[in-house]
């Protein structure tokens, strides 16, 4: 099994309308089933919703998301986010579920069209007060924060080419670090330990 996978989002389509992608959605997720999930609108490049947390698996294909931080709630604990899974013959995943469209306010029957990429290497760590979560899961990093006490969320995606050194910003809110990368040195950063970084302490939820 892959230590962890990059989902991109092909289209999503609420019922009866067709499917579009207005988004550039990627998902970072590991075996242990945290994730943190990033989507900009791709013509203003304004962000469209982020959430982190843990993902688990139900009975018949199914899997819950259980939120811990989300950018349009300040009570993520209580989203209900489950999808059924259904393998396409082209190798992409369709998930269906109700969630509310935002664009109605409405609860609405939904399909969303994925593609997973297996990555070799994946870390995740959140801060001690867990209102920011960041992740790196091979060319593509993540992170998601809630400044406290506004409750203004901030989040970008970064992305790095084959043989690249540096990160390039695809998307980012105007609150963003600008600059910020979790280091290519984590050496002590064990799973369940909690180190000092950026002047704040963090607590490493993956390190493969």
């Amino acid at each position: 099994m892959s230590a962890a996978s990059i989902s991109y989002r092909d289209s999503i389509r609420w019922l009866p309308e067709e499917a579009s992608e207005p988004t550039q959605t990627i998902v970072l997720t590991a075996k242990n089933g945290v994730f943190l999930d990033v989507r900009f609108h791709k013509e203003s490049g304004k962000l469209d919703w982020a959430f982190a947390g843990y993902r688990s698996s139900l009975e018949p294909n199914s899997t819950k998301f259980t939120h811990h931080i989300d950018s349009r709630t300040l009570n993520p604990l209580e989203v209900v986010d489950v999808g059924t899974n259904t393998p396409l013959a082209n190798g992409m995943t369709l998930e269906a579920g109700e969630m509310v469209n935002p664009a109605t306010g409405s609860l609405t029957k939904y399909e969303e069209v994925w593609r997973d990429v297996a990555a070799a290497d994946a870390l995740f760590v959140r801060n001690r007060t867990s209102s920011v979560w960041r992740a790196r899961v091979g060319r593509w990093q993540l992170a998601l924060g809630r400044s406290l006490p506004e409750a203004e969320c901030w989040a970008w995606q970064a992305e790095r080419g084959l043989g690249e050194a540096q990160w390039t910003r695809r998307y980012s809110t105007e609150m963003s670090d600008e600059g910020v990368y979790l280091p290519e040195d984590c050496t002590g950063w064990e799973v369940g330990a909690t180190v000092k970084w950026l002047g704040e302490s963090w607590e490493v939820l993956v390190h493969d």
